[in-house]
């Protein structure tokens, strides 16, 4: 009797699991795996929580949730050198196709090595040095103002050099976009000094006369870097302008006959300072 009543006590028991395994529908069980989240280890928790650069909530500002990711860590040395070339010609002009007669092309080529440590995450101090120099040639020109003749100009082979060199101290603050740190912005801030040496030529003949031109501003160039290799980026940049004070003096033989003193500010797009460049992070 009393294997009897064991017996009933199981098909009991069975009926109950049977009955609540069927109450719960496939989505719940579903939901159920989902809602468990996969655990990481201990190290990529502490790598990633390392790679998070919190800003304090100063004040009453608004804590909108947005991070820096770590692009540059502390202490790391950067080397690397850019590249920009620019080509103008009159053809590809709308605006000089109104000059009659007006054959015209300008060349501008420079390379800038640098230098840079970071002093703190994303943070970087250096110097870099550039080397420019500018080609322009005049072919024919030939400007009338109105009906008469007697208010015409023209030019024939006209052919301007400029070579100059520059020194500057910059500091460029990165934002990292991602959590691996492979892509990020930065603005670079560059207080730099110039010098250098215009001179024309007509047709075969040089002048005596030249130019020395000497400027010293701060100027703004944001851009882009990219990680192509854990030790080598990429970066474009454009610059924005700033603020000059540029100093020219008109030579004749050793003789000084004009000078000008000139003092800007200009911020707008400057398509002919787009940079190319390669970064080593040491």
């Amino acid at each position: 009797m009393r294997f009897i009543e064991k017996i009933v006590y199981l098909l009991i028991v069975g009926l109950f699991a049977a009955t609540t395994a069927l109450a719960q529908t496939p989505s719940e069980v579903v939901a159920d795996e989902v809602a468990q989240p996969v655990k990481k280890t201990k190290a990529q928790l502490a790598d990633s929580a390392s790679r998070v650069i919190r800003v304090p909530n100063e004040g009453a500002r608004v804590d909108r949730g947005i991070y820096q990711y770590l692009f540059i860590p502390k202490g790391q040395v950067l080397a690397g050198t850019t590249l920009s070339f620019a080509h103008l010609n009159s053809n590809d002009s709308q605006f000089m196709l109104m000059i009659d007669g007006l054959e015209a092309e300008c060349s501008m080529t420079q390379i800038s090595p640098f230098i840079g440590v970071s002093y703190a995450k994303n943070q970087v101090l250096g110097a870099r040095f550039a080397y420019q120099t500018t080609r322009g040639k005049v072919d024919n020109v030939s400007l009338q103002a109105g009906d008469n003749e007697d208010y015409t100009f023209t030019l024939n082979n006209v052919n301007l050099v400029q070579r100059s060199y520059a020194g500057a101290l910059f500091h460029r603050a990165y934002i990292g976009l991602d959590l691996r740190g492979r892509f990020a912005l930065f603005n670079e801030t560059r207080v730099e000094f110039s010098f250098g040496r215009n001179t024309f030529n007509y047709g075969e003949n040089e002048l005596d006369q030249y130019t020395k031109n000497r400027q010293v501003g701060v100027t703004f160039h944001p851009g882009v870097a990219v990680c192509i290799m854990n030790n080598v980026s990429m970066h474009a940049s454009i610059g924005i302008g700033g603020v000059r004070m540029s100093d020219s003096r008109v030579y004749n033989g050793a003789e000084m006959i004009g000078k000008r003193t000139a003092m800007n500010a200009n911020f707008r797009i400057n398509l002919t300072d787009i940079s190319l460049g390669i970064t080593l992070h040491l």
